[in-house]
């Protein structure tokens, strides 16, 4: 049983020590980091409302897949006691040094390394606050990521968990893609997701099953909301270029999808209490 999902693990690291997430939109004709942050807040208008960012101020805070930095950025601004930020690879890790450097922040509450999700190098109860967004549905073990989150945050303390939920625009799309125009449509979207959705084995979840997965901590509020694939902004859809993405970018009904379609947004964000 270990040795296949050691090769899981392992597939999703190889994926993203080629491209850290949010890389393709580094323009290196300015600060990379700079056209990284103002693209990354337009297209994911909710974030910062559910991260609270304030809110890290005199606290322990943790990160879960760092990735270029940018809202580990925003926590460090925001005074907290510690700041600790882990990924499960060192290009991640190295792309937030180097972003904290080019802010000239203050560095000496920071600590970042490099990181399972599925056992973190922290004890229990280490924690005030914990964020993830985007992440630890790339993970071979969700589950146990999740109880990771639960075991090193204090009693009382918050989580802010990002993951895909399904079904979803996205889902559907690629379902289109890769399942009906291939004629193969009883494939289902969780294959979908797993085989053409960013690394191998990306997962998502439904409303019940999110709740599921947060069971042990004393509440957790779940919401969904569109992103930027739903909506077909930004460089979304780059692994799956074709004379249809590029129709449908150009007719895509974006305010309509904004109005009626948020149930079935890609986004999937738990805030959860220890």
């Amino acid at each position: 049983m270990g040795q296949p999902l050691y090769a899981e693990k392992q597939a999703v690291k190889d994926y993203w020590n080629e491209q850290s997430c949010g890389e393709s939109y580094m323009d290196a004709s300015v600060d990379p980091y700079e056209s990284v942050r103002s693209t990354r807040y337009d297209l994911i208008p909710d974030l910062k409302r559910y991260a609270d960012f304030p809110s890290a101020a005199g606290k322990d805070v943790l990160e879960i897949g760092v990735g270029l930095g940018t809202d580990f950025a925003n926590w460090l601004r925001n005074n907290p006691k510690s700041l600790t930020g882990v990924d499960l690879t060192e290009r991640a890790i190295q792309h937030a040094r180097e972003h904290l450097a080019r802010l000239g922040l203050d560095t000496r509450a920071v600590v970042l390394q490099t990181a399972d999700a599925e056992s973190l190098p922290f004890g229990d109860n280490s924690f005030d606050l914990v964020y993830s967004w985007g992440v630890l549905h790339h993970s071979p073990d969700t589950p146990r990521a999740i109880a990771e989150v639960h075991r090193v945050l204090r009693p009382g303390g918050r989580a802010c968990v990002m993951v895909y939920h399904s079904p979803s625009i996205v889902g559907i799309l690629l379902w289109v893609r890769y399942a009906l125009l291939t004629g193969k449509p009883w494939r289902n979207l969780r294959y979908i997701y797993s085989n053409y959705l960013e690394s191998p084995g990306t997962k998502a979840y439904s409303r019940s099953e999110a709740r599921e997965l947060f069971r042990m901590f004393s509440s957790a509020d779940v919401s969904v909301e569109l992103n930027h694939g739903d909506l077909l902004e930004g460089t979304v859809g780059q692994r799956h270029q074709g004379a249809l993405l590029s129709i449908a970018r150009r007719v895509w009904p974006r305010r309509l999808l904004k109005r009626f379609a948020r149930s079935l947004g890609n986004d999937l964000v738990v805030i959860a209490r220890k």
